[in-house]
């Protein structure tokens, strides 16, 4: 029989949500440049960056919880996918509050 496989610590559970939230941010802050020096902006930026910081800050959170087989939990991928629709709501909504001038 093989060894149960041992957890990651609370640190590296949350060193890849915290990129994904980080490029979000990018995203969205090169989205505002661009909005500024160029007067253009790209709504899928602005989807994407609220989805990628929405669920790599939920990421950050909880951590990436695995089961004893190295799966993640039913509980955490909903939560992901909840908040990464939440974060295409607000991209969304953002996206029509810059068009309705």
């Amino acid at each position: 029989m093989g060894n149960a496989p041992s957890p990651q610590s609370a640190i590296a559970q949350r060193i890849k949500p915290a990129g994904a939230a980080l490029v979000g941010l990018a995203i969205l802050g090169l989205n505002v440049f661009m909005l500024v020096k160029m007067q253009r902006f790209y709504p899928f930026g602005t989807v994407l960056g609220g989805a990628l910081i929405l669920a790599g800050g939920f990421g950050v959170a909880v951590g990436e919880p695995k089961d004893v087989y190295g799966y993640q939990p039913t509980w955490f991928k909903i939560g992901l996918g909840a908040c990464a629709a939440v974060g295409v709501v607000i991209g969304i909504v953002l996206n029509v509050m810059l068009v309705s001038d």
